[in-house]
Parts: C-alpha cells; structure tokens; sequence
C-alpha cells in the first residue's frame, strides 16, 4: 500500500513538470538587432560641425601692428608753402630752370627734355625740347619769379607751382602745348592739354 502510495505521488511530480515546462518558449524568439543610428541626424550634426572649411593656418592676432604699419596709418601732414621770389632766372629745359644755386622743377607737369624729339603729323621728328625752353625763356624774359616753396628745409633743389606776370608756369607750359600734365592731373590741366591737343600746337603740331 505504501509502495503504491509513493508511486502515485511521484507520476503526480511528473505530471505537474511536465505542465509547467517551458517547451519552445525561447525557440520560436524573434532576434532583434542592435538599433542603428539615425544618419540623417548624423550627418546633420556633422554639417554643423563643419559648415567652413578647416584652415590649418592660424590666424595672426590683430591687436599687435609692426612699426611700419603705424608708421603708414599715420595721416601726412601737408607742408606749409610760402611764397618766395627768384631772380636772374635761367631756363634750362621745358619743365626746369635755375636762379642762382636753386633748381626749380616745375610741378605737375612732363616735359620732353632739352635734348627731346617729337614727330609731327607727317612722321617728321623735330627738336620739341628746344623749341619747349625757348617758349618758356620768351614768357620769362628775365624776370623775377614768385614760387610757393616749403616754409622750412633746404631751397636748393624744390619742386613747385611759379608765376611771372600773373601767368602759372606750369599750366601755360600745358596750355601752350609744351607740356603733358602729371598723372594725376587736375582738372584744369586735362582741359587745357586737351584743348591744345586739338589747335594742334606746341608738341602737338
């Protein structure tokens, strides 16, 4: 009776066992990848990290200038002229002249030279830097010349606008053809090299 007892309880154990096994529980399990990243998102964050390209070249401070660049921002003064008047006058060539030991270059202007040849509207050269000083000798005609020179420094050599009889040397030179304005020229010099350009006088003919 015992024995049949102990039979019942352990076909009982493996009945409830076999219930209550898992069978196929973990067979039938679907396998789930690992989640992939959003390259959209990717690519947008790295857009934004790199909107420019990289320069390898590092930028130099701004704040630090070299002498040379103070010394170009700082404005030029202007020099203060005055008048001074020049005697026993000796043209030299269209554009110079001398008085005593001061050499005066006409300012604004180019000149031919003495020694300077010109072609006429045939192809004909002619000595036009002769023909230049006469001109500008007949105009002086050994007068006294009022020059606006720089009110300090050495006179011995200037460069400046004179006049004799009322007449700017450098803009009658221009006027009467003898003469090319200085690039760059004033207004009233690019008229009147103009204007001689079409009389067709002086370097012009």
């Amino acid at each position: 009776m015992f024995r049949v007892s102990r039979i019942i309880l352990a076909l009982a154990v493996l009945g409830a066992v076999w219930f209550f096994w898992p069978f196929g529980k973990y067979d039938d399990a679907v396998p789930v990848s690992p989640p992939q990243p959003d390259t959209n998102q990717t690519n947008t964050a790295q857009d934004q990290l790199f909107t420019k390209p990289l320069s390898t070249d590092a930028a130099a401070p701004q704040d630090a200038a070299s002498p040379d660049e103070g010394a170009r921002e700082q404005p030029q003064t202007k020099a203060v002229l005055r008048p001074k008047r020049f005697y026993r006058v000796v043209v030299q060539d269209g554009g110079s002249l001398t008085a005593g030991d001061t050499t005066i270059t006409l300012a604004e202007i180019e000149v031919a030279g003495l020694t300077g040849q010109c072609k006429d509207s045939r192809g004909q050269a002619w000595p036009c830097g002769r023909a230049a000083r006469s001109a500008l000798t007949r105009l002086i005609r050994g007068r006294a010349l009022m020059c606006h020179v720089p009110a300090k420094g050495d006179h011995k050599s200037l460069v400046a606008r004179c006049s004799v009889g009322g007449n700017d040397l450098s803009f009658w030179m221009v006027a009467q053809g003898w003469a090319k304005p200085k690039q760059p020229a004033q207004a009233a010099f690019k008229e009147a090299a103009e204007a001689a350009r079409e009389r067709r006088v002086g370097i012009w003919r």
